[in-house]
């Protein structure tokens, strides 16, 4: 006994994928609809669609909307005036361990806070203790002195002391008087001679970091060339600019033999996949412009700062003027593209480099929103890039673009359409389908019944059972091969009892029609019937009767003829297409000369034409303008009378017309009331969305009632 449990809905459950027949069927909706695949497809690819099976298939309108709303949430996060506070934090902390150092120094010494110098007698320092004194390192003292001194500080050198207590003071002031700003103080700390090692290495760090962030920003790639900022690593940087420079000067020279050679001495230090100098700059240019675009997201205040800390950090001059001719070669590039400010409005505050690679992020999501609009333009979702979508925007984002690549490679595979140049079509398969469509609807509202009581599924539909057999379909007759259903199922399932059936395992007996009926419908394609949905129903039941005919009545025939001032007749294939539409004129009398001519190839059995209109017959013969209204037309009494001419032709060779009417004006009604009662058929005033309940019953009537 199977056991299911149900749960509310809370995003963590996993939907199965939809599978290319879900698709199939809705585009076979919209197709029976309007008719344009083209269109169709579009809009799937766009707005998504809803799917038979319940499942929603998510559109680029949805991933663009995610898209910004990332974008958004990214502004209303974010406090950009907070990038230096980290760094003024650890600069704060530099001078902190700094004091406490000089501090503690002292209090070894046996000096106060106040610098109080013991007034013993000691021998003056040594020219090497003055040395080290003036380089931040405490005088020299010998093994005989540091003892001393710890037993007895009062008996330490005074001179010594005093020395002491002056580059103590001197420090402290010099401390005292940093600059407020980030910039002004690392200057200023460059300069300064640290007593406390572990301050001096702090700030050593802090200045390597600072470096690096700023060489990875404009060099993505560094990652793994750079090791720790030694001055023999800054000396490399120096010339891997300087030789980025005059590869990007010959460049602007129109010379880019030197680009290999370049990468051979330097790739190591840029992403995989730059193929020529234009690639590089416009990789050196996107990093560039993060940076730029993280100053003019700043208040001026803040720009200033970040602007003064920069300057600095890099000591050696070289390598600052490669640096300021890179940017300036940049300039000549791109003199018109540059970052733009963002307006960050959030709390959270952000490290420099989390800045960095935020303002990163941002600029990928202005390229993400690019492509998704070239790929609304285009209406191809193939050149997407689903990983960047859900590294910037999250695994949902990730799955609908990857659901949108799936599209119609999963439609093309399954043999659903294919590739005719640079557009895609139907495939017979997917004809067949849409014709499957279009009869479950109509059958599927007959058994609702819509339409009345009928007896077709009480009594069969007249054919005779054949040795042969298919797996059972929608709409075969239940003829059940018990032997080969079984075994089905046993082939499915293995050995064992109980045998389980499944739908897919019904196997019926193939039948064959006993009589043959074929039919002929003459579609109006005047201007009124492109309103309304008439059209489109004539055009649905058309389809759903040749998939009938192909399934049930392999012996029958159907032929499709639309008209207007000229009569075309069509293939099944091209009822789907809207080339030939052409809405002037309702020539009736050709069109039921056309008919005839198709019905005279059939011998035997029932045939039949199945008239949609709305409207009467006025045609001109040359096919432009509408009879009535211009001069040598026809007039519409002439249309009639030739019409009626026609109707009587087809009552003489044995034809029944029957037709249906979508309007109910009173001059075509007694028109066409006259045409029925010449050929003794019917007449139905339908309305389009019940115009296949009525169609289809009544074709199977007349089968029945011929056999």
């Amino acid at each position: 006994m199977a056991i299911y449990r149900y749960a509310r809905w809370d995003g963590s459950q996993q939907l199965d994928p939809f599978i290319a027949s879900d698709l199939m069927e809705h585009l076979a909706d919209r197709l029976l609809d309007d008719g344009d695949l083209r269109s169709a497809m579009r809009e799937m690819l766009q707005r998504g669609a809803h799917l038979p099976s319940g499942r929603r298939m998510s559109g680029l309108r949805d991933l663009l909307e995610l898209l910004r709303q990332r974008r958004q949430q990214q502004l209303q996060r974010y406090n950009l005036d907070s990038v230096m506070d980290d760094i003024k934090e650890r600069l704060e902390q530099v001078i902190q361990t700094e004091r406490a150092g000089i501090q503690r120094r002292l209090e070894a010494a046996g000096l106060s806070s106040e610098f109080e110098v013991p007034s013993s007698e000691s021998p003056a320092p040594s020219a090497e203790s003055q040395v080290r004194s003036s380089e931040g390192e405490p005088p020299s003292e010998t093994n005989e002195d540091v003892d001393h001194a710890d037993s007895e500080p009062e008996t330490r050198n005074p001179e010594l002391l005093a020395m002491l207590e002056n580059m103590a003071r001197k420090r402290l002031d010099q401390l005292d008087a940093l600059p407020p700003g980030v910039g002004g103080r690392i200057q200023t700390l460059q300069d300064y001679e640290f007593m406390d090692q572990d301050a001096q290495r702090q700030f050593n760090e802090l200045i390597d970091m600072l470096r690096q962030q700023m060489l990875e920003n404009y060099f993505q790639g560094l990652k793994q060339g750079l090791g720790a900022m030694t001055p023999e690593m800054l000396a490399q940087m120096q010339q891997m600019v300087h030789d980025l420079n005059e590869l990007l000067e010959q460049h602007r020279h129109g010379d880019d033999s030197g680009f290999d050679e370049f990468m051979e001495k330097w790739g190591h230090f840029f992403p995989e996949g730059i193929e020529n100098v234009d690639q590089l700059a416009e990789h050196l240019h996107r990093q560039m412009a993060q940076m730029q675009s993280l100053l003019d997201s700043m208040t001026p205040e803040m720009r200033r700062e970040l602007e003064q800390m920069l300057g600095p950090l890099f000591q050696n001059g070289e390598l600052q003027r490669d640096l300021a001719r890179l940017m300036a070669n940049m300039g000549r590039l791109f003199p018109n593209d540059r970052g733009d400010g963002l307006p960050f409005v959030g709390e959270e505050p952000l490290t420099l480099q989390e800045a960095m690679r935020l303002m990163g992020d941002m600029k990928g999501l202005d390229e993400l929103e690019q492509e998704l609009l070239d790929a609304v333009r285009a209406n191809d979702a193939s050149r997407i890039d689903s990983d960047e979508i859900g590294r910037l925007v999250g695994d949902e984002a990730r799955r609908m673009a990857e659901e949108l690549q799936d599209f119609v490679r999963m439609l093309e595979e399954a043999g659903f359409i294919q590739r005719k140049g640079d557009r895609w079509s139907l495939t017979p398969r997917a004809m067949r389908k849409i014709g499957e469509r279009a009869l479950e609807d109509i059958f599927g509202r007959i058994d609702r019944g819509l339409a009345g009581e009928h007896t077709l599924t009480r009594w069969g539909w007249g054919v005779e059972r054949l040795d042969e057999t298919k797996r059972y379909a929608f709409g075969d007759a239940f003829a059940i091969d018990t032997y080969g259903t079984v075994m089905n199922a046993l082939r499915r399932k293995g050995g064992g009892t109980p045998v389980r059936l499944s739908a897919d395992d019904f196997e019926v007996y193939q039948t064959s029609s006993v009589n043959e009926c074929s039919t002929v419908i003459m579609l109006d394609m005047s201007y009124s019937m492109l309103h309304g949905g008439r059209f489109q129903a004539g055009r649905r039941v058309a389809l759903a009767l040749d998939s009938l005919i192909r399934a049930k009545f392999p012996r029958d025939t159907l032929h499709v003829a639309a008209f207007s001032y000229f009569v075309l007749p069509l293939e099944p294939h091209m009822l789907l297409d809207t080339y030939w539409i052409d809405p002037r004129g309702t020539d009736l009398p050709e069109a039921f000369r056309v008919a005839r001519e198709m019905l005279a190839k059939r011998k035997g059995g029932t045939r039949q034409i199945i008239l949609i209109t709305d409207g009467e017959p006025h045609a001109n013969s040359t096919g432009w303008g509408w009879s009535g209204f211009s001069d040598g037309g026809w007039s519409m009494r002439q249309a009639m009378d030739d019409t009626l001419k026609e109707v009587n032709r087809c009552t003489r060779e044995g034809i029944t017309v029957n037709t249906f009417m979508l309007d109910t004006e009173p001059v075509i009604t007694s028109f066409i009331k006259a045409m029925t009662r010449i050929n003794s058929g019917r007449i139905f005033f339908a309305d389009p969305s019940r115009l296949g309940e009525y169609l289809i019953v009544d074709y199977m009537k007349n089968r029945r009632r011929a056999g």
